[in-house]
């Protein structure tokens, strides 16, 4: 179990960054932006050719989250001039940046063994000692991203861009720029979806030109299964901010847990299509089945018997 659980957090925080850019998209903008498919790849491999080359780690990851923001504000460009749908400009891209990865790493991978990274300082520590405290530094980074988002969406600005994906006429009416927030919008989720990527490569200890393959899917995924766990709804910021987290851990638990129990690691596709499927249908039928389930329990909880028995 200890070792599950080390695995599950080493292989889930990185990813927060990413879920919750994504969520930005998914839920505040109700669209589905791909994407963050290609920046999350571009950041890592960016990221990864920049350390390779001797850069610090500090300018190799603002590098690969700016890169993946701008790559956002591509596809908001897409968008507005040539009215391409949001999720078809995601897919131009993500097919795009294929080449443009493979261009900035000259070759379909890229070692960063014996090269300085955010973990390097722990390797000589125990294994446990290093995985917990990569465990931390992550927790740090992913904490920091959701705790500085959500105070973000408490201004002005952040108010505007959460109405924006409610009701855009109402957003213009009220004298807010909507091309400009889903500009912002974009920018940012591409940007965390990038940086989520900066952090996976040096976890790895490797960048990929296929690593950001399935990131929106596994994104909504966590998002899902966060809100299930939680329950946040209406105006609840900072419980939804809170399920981002737990949604990726328990998403990041289910695939663990199917390598512990010997699935092949080929199989885990199958596995994240089965979890999606699984998430959509428990908030599209669970949550009505629990309404109706407290409804039947106040409604006994009120009757004559139940007022007897409990000495009323």
């Amino acid at each position: 179990m200890k070792q599950i659980a080390l695995d599950t957090l080493i292989t889930g925080l990185p990813l927060t960054c990413a879920v919750v850019g994504i969520w930005m998209i998914f839920r505040l903008r109700e669209d589905f932006d791909l994407t963050v498919d290609a920046s999350f790849g571009t950041g890592a491999a960016l990221a990864a050719t920049l350390l390779a080359h001797g850069s610090s780690v500090p300018v190799a990851m603002v590098a690969a989250g700016l890169a993946g923001g701008t790559m956002g504000l591509v596809t908001a460009t897409l968008h507005l001039a040539l009215k391409i749908p949001v999720i078809l400009a995601g897919v131009v891209m993500s097919i795009g940046f294929y080449s443009v990865d493979l261009q900035i790493m000259g070759s379909p991978s890229v070692s960063l063994v014996g090269i300085p990274t955010l973990f390097s300082g722990f390797d000589s520590l125990s294994r446990d000692g290093s995985d917990l405290a990569s465990i931390a530094v992550m927790a740090a980074i992913g904490l920091g991203a959701v705790a500085a988002l959500g105070l973000f969406l408490r201004t002005e600005i952040g108010l505007a861009l959460r109405a924006s994906g409610v009701n855009e006429v109402m957003t213009r009416t009220q004298g807010a720029n909507a091309k400009a927030l889903l500009y912002l919008s974009l920018f940012l989720a591409n940007a965390l979806a990038a940086l989520s990527g900066t952090i996976v490569v040096q976890s790895d200890g490797f960048a990929d030109v296929t690593m950001g393959s399935g990131t929106l899917i596994a994104g909504i995924g966590a998002v899902l299964l966060g809100e299930l766990v939680l329950r946040p709804h209406g105006s609840r910021l900072w419980r939804t901010m809170i399920a981002l987290p737990i949604g990726v851990v328990a998403y990041q638990l289910i695939l663990v847990v199917s390598l512990r129990l010997g699935l092949p690691a080929t199989d885990l596709k199958a596995v994240t299509a089965l979890t999606l499927v699984v998430a959509i249908a428990a908030e599209r039928f669970g949550r009505p089945v629990l309404r109706v389930v407290r409804k039947r329990l106040a409604v006994l909880g009120s009757s004559p018997a139940a007022t007897v028995e409990r000495g009323i």
